[in-house]
């Protein structure tokens, strides 16, 4: 604790610091956005009842950071792990497996059992330096989106062309032998628009388990991606659109017990083609057709492939003061894995989902609501029934209450029905969720306090004394209950010469059968930071603190809680030039986020970012 708290005075110290700088800011909030995750159509983030954020490209660039749960990270309501092979994000202390991911509108998920037990997203796998804009929406949304949506969605949206022709480069280095670059070019002419866009990211690693025995001493990886968006505008009312994104990383890490370190190779594509129309002023529809494949293999050898379909009619139709939309989708999941090293036989299954929902949304002077139903028809599990109602009043100009509550569910991955250790026996993962906030919001200044609680159903979970599966042993099995109440408070402010952030999080995680908290979720975070502007430059420092944590169920491996300084600084060399540097954990801070893997310490990056302008 004694060092904790020195750690702790050295990251107030540099905020004090930063602090006593002159600046001219300008104010940090924008009151015309527009989102589209939350409901799937367009709307303005202010008149969203549910609880969300988002992150623009601009803000990507000049934090200079390399990975997404590094962005994730700074939002209310999330806590990650940023394991080079197998990430993973929590969601209002939701299992990294219950939040969905989309790019580009494409369902990404992978449903192996070894890098990610219990499937869910590869985060590893998504490259920052093709990301345009990120939506996250916090609670249920099955009622929206189906399937594994119980902790939220985040939504990630790749670059879009504009008018004129805009090429960019961005090249930069760092510690760790880390060499980053990216290069693309976007713009519109005559119906027509188009981005598309390249990069790669070496790094020579880190010893990451320092406790063994293992050669080479540093788990080194690479990665490469490349993206494409293409769109005509057939007529004033029409719209077609093809989006696609292929991204493949080769990491490297240590064996249980040490030796030589495996080679791991994972790729990512998504693929969509999209086609929307405004039939009449009231009536519009969007028609998507929807590819994306998740592929995992390493040394042992493990192999695995995700294979996720789907076709999507949505229809709304804008009455009085909202809009009326129904929505018919069909999805089909494929999953194929070969024999394994450690003898596992080759399997591989399939199903389809058929679901139908209707949402109602709609503003009356200070009132708006949001009613989702869907019945959602899995054909090994059967029906499936979630909604979710939501209620806004704005009681004074600046100042508004919510109130939601909502359902969803997460069927068991094809693995855990097909593979060895599975069963066809597996109930899918139930929740529900209510939710109550108050926020205000100016343009120079917003705040907002939610409080939610999660109750879980049917878990799952794997035993190694189980004997209900083709192993005889390591079974997955519907586990019970958990529960998971929280507090999240957060806000900005344009204090004349600053700009300030601050998120805190209560979290009361707990496993319902036994009353233990549930592993790899802290209890208390804190995010809080400063920017500021000084003569050409813009600076930034934040903190991001964790409390303790444990690294498994029976609550008997402590995790000791920790504080990171981060310190980012970035300034305009000309119109078309910026130069952008970041320090992560200046204070160079010893903590982990699982039990034996160790962090990278201190470490320092540098970029140069050219973009022309048309």
């Amino acid at each position: 604790m004694k060092n904790y708290l020195s750690k702790t005075q050295i990251v107030l110290l540099s905020l004090a610091a930063v602090f006593a700088l002159p600046s001219h800011a300008q104010p940090v909030l924008n009151l015309n956005e527009v989102m589209v995750t939350a409901n799937r159509v367009e709307q303005p983030i202010t008149e969203v009842v549910a609880d969300v954020s988002v992150i623009e490209r601009e803000q990507i660039e000049r934090l200079g950071v390399t990975s997404v749960p590094q962005l994730l990270a700074r939002l209310p309501g999330v806590q990650t792990i940023g394991l080079a092979d197998a990430s993973r994000i929590f969601l209002r202390g939701a299992d990294s497996r219950m939040t969905t991911l989309y790019v580009d509108g494409v369902r990404v998920d992978s449903q192996d059992g070894v890098s990610l037990l219990g499937g869910g997203v590869p985060w590893e796998l998504i490259p920052v330096s093709q990301i345009e804009r990120i939506e996250v929406l916090r609670g249920p949304a099955s009622a929206v989106y189906g399937s594994d949506a119980m902790g939220g969605v985040i939504q990630i949206f790749t670059r879009r062309g504009e008018a004129g022709l805009t090429p960019y480069v961005n090249l930069g280095m760092g510690s760790l032998n880390t060499k980053r670059g990216s290069a693309g070019l976007s713009g519109a002419q005559n119906g027509w628009d188009y981005a598309l866009g390249l990069g790669f990211e070496d790094s020579g690693g880190y010893n990451t388990r320092p406790d063994l025995i293992h050669t080479p001493e540093r788990e080194a990886s690479a990665s490469k991606t490349a993206s494409l968006r293409l769109g005509y505008q057939i007529s004033a009312a029409q719209r077609l659109e093809l989006t696609g994104l292929d991204s493949e990383l080769e990491s490297h890490y240590v064996p249980w017990g040490g030796g030589a370190d495996y080679a791991a190779q994972g790729n990512l594509t998504t693929s969509a083609l999209k086609w929307k129309a405004q039939w009449t002023p009231t009536y519009s529809t969007n028609l998507t057709l929807s590819n994306g494949q998740v592929a995992k293999k390493d040394d042992v050898p493990f192999d695995y492939r995700t294979t996720l379909q789907s076709i999507l009619f949505e229809n709304n139709l804008r009455v009085a003061a909202g809009t009326l939309s129904a929505v018919l989708e069909h999805k089909n999941d494929a999953f194929d894995a070969q024999p394994s090293g450690y003898g596992d036989p080759a399997f591989g299954g399939n199903r389809t989902q058929d679901a139908v929902a209707l949402a109602y949304g709609a503003s009356y002077a200070r009132h708006s609501v949001q009613l989702n139903l869907r019945h959602d028809n899995d054909s090994v599990f059967g029906s499936h029934q979630t909604g979710a109602a939501a209620y806004a009043y704005a009681f004074a100009p600046e100042w508004r209450a919510t109130l939601s509550t909502g359902t969803a569910f997460r069927a068991p991955t094809l693995e855990q029905t097909y593979g060895p250790y599975g069963s066809a026996l597996l109930m899918p993962e139930t929740n529900k969720s209510t939710e109550m906030g108050i926020g205000y919001s100016d343009p120079a200044r917003s705040f907002k306090a939610v409080l939610y609680r999660n109750k879980i159903s049917d878990m799952i979970s794997s035993s190694a004394t189980l004997a209900t599966c083709a192993a005889g042993y390591f079974c997955y099995y519907n586990v019970g209950q958990a529960s998971i109440r929280g507090l999240t408070l957060s806000g900005q402010q344009h204090l004349k010469n600053y700009d300030l952030h601050a998120v805190m999080d209560w979290l009361d995680p707990h496993d319902d059968i036994s009353g233990r908290v549930l592993s790899l979720r802290a209890r208390r975070s804190l995010s809080l930071g400063v920017d500021r502007r000084l003569a050409a430059w813009q600076l930034g420092a934040e903190v991001q603190a964790l409390g303790q944590r444990f690294d498994d169920a029976a609550n008997t491996t402590v995790l000791h809680g920790y504080a990171l300084l981060n310190l980012t600084a970035n300034t305009q060399l000309s119109k078309a030039w910026r130069l952008v540097m970041r320090i992560e954990n200046t204070s160079a801070v010893q903590y982990q986020q699982v039990a034996g893997y160790a962090t990278p310490g201190r470490t320092f990056y540098v970029g140069l970012q050219w973009q022309d302008q048309p």
